[in-house]
Formats: structure tokens, sequence, C-alpha cells
């Protein structure tokens, strides 16, 4: 699912080990990269990371205290690239089979849209304010 979806997305992130050399999205440990079709990066938003805060709805794509640094690093990477830019970032919605599992497992996705608004940095945690949808 997930796979189909960064296809769909035309995403694509860096090769650490190459400067500058792109590369397919790792599913197992990579949660967001750069969508040529929407020209900005996009990231996943787990469905219970996501809250609706004085009628916005508000997803935390990131936290510099996970545990998985290699997930954290490419975050980290589009968050400040977003940061650089307009400020605007995409995230789509994925529900989690068990939101207490290590790694998670994804019981669905929503793959008919994507959320897009403003990014706000909250200590070391990242979040994306949506203020408009595109449809897929």
């Amino acid at each position: 699912m997930l796979k189909e979806m960064w296809e769909k997305l035309d995403t694509y992130t860096l090769s650490a080990g190459k400067p500058g050399s792109q590369r397919s999205i790792n599913v197992r440990n990579e949660w967001g990269g750069f969508s040529r079709r929407l020209g900005m990066p996009v990231f996943t938003g787990w469905q219970d990371h996501t809250q609706r805060v004085d009628g916005v709805m508000r997803c935390q794509i990131s936290d510099l205290r996970w545990d998985n640094k290699a997930g954290v690093n490419n975050q980290q990477h589009w968050i400040e690239h977003a940061l650089q830019g307009d400020g605007e970032a995409a995230f789509f919605v994925i529900k989690a089979a068990d939101p207490l599992a290590v790694p998670r497992k994804v019981e669905w996705l929503d793959n008919t849209r994507v959320l897009v608004g403003s990014i706000r940095k909250e200590g070391e945690a990242t979040f994306i304010l949506a203020k408009r949808i595109i449809s897929l």
C-alpha cells in the first residue's frame, strides 16, 4: 500500500551515500520525501497522531525523540527543505493496525487525497496544520 502511494505521488528521497542522488522511499523506515507531482515535501500522517485543534486538522509528522533514527533523519531533511521554501508540505493519512506495535503495520491509508498546510515546530516535534485538500 505505501509503495503504491509513494509511486502515485511520484516521490523520491536522497541517497545518503551519493550526495544529490535520488532514490525511492524505503517504506519500512522512511516517512517522507519530495513529491514531483505536488512540487513539495510529503509525509505520512498516522491517524493517531492527527487531531483537530481550533477547527484545524493538525498532524504530527516527526519527533526527534522517536526511536527510528533513519526515519527521523529523513523527516528532518524534508522538513528543513519545506521551511527553506514557503513552509508548506503535505501528508496523507494512515491507520495503524496496532498503534502500539513496533514496527507499525498499515491497516489502511487514504490514497484519494493529501492534506496541505504549514509546518510548525514545537520543541522536538513537528506538525503540519492542514489548510487545504488536494484530491488524487
